[in-house]
């Protein structure tokens, strides 16, 4: 069975997942109205930038009308791709 690292685990029991790191591919679990852009559910993106210990993630979108723009997204507005 595994089990979790200490690392991850506080001092309450909880299980911590560490943040998305730079370079991680993300995807967008709800449709988001940020910067002037709807960023659809489901679009994948690339973190460029971490902020406030994995608050919030500068993503590269690059599916957008646009072209590709980097807006900044809530760590629950998305997920690892694995």
């Amino acid at each position: 069975m595994d089990t979790p690292s200490r690392d991850l685990i506080t001092d309450h029991g909880m299980i911590m997942v560490p943040p998305i790191a730079e370079f991680e591919r993300v995807r967008v679990m709800l449709n988001v109205e940020i910067e002037g852009y709807t960023i659809p559910k489901d679009a994948h993106g690339t973190v460029v930038a971490v902020c406030s210990r994995g608050a919030a993630y500068a993503v590269e979108i690059a599916d957008l009308p646009g072209g590709p723009e980097v807006v900044t997204l809530q760590a629950d507005q998305i997920e690892r791709l694995h």
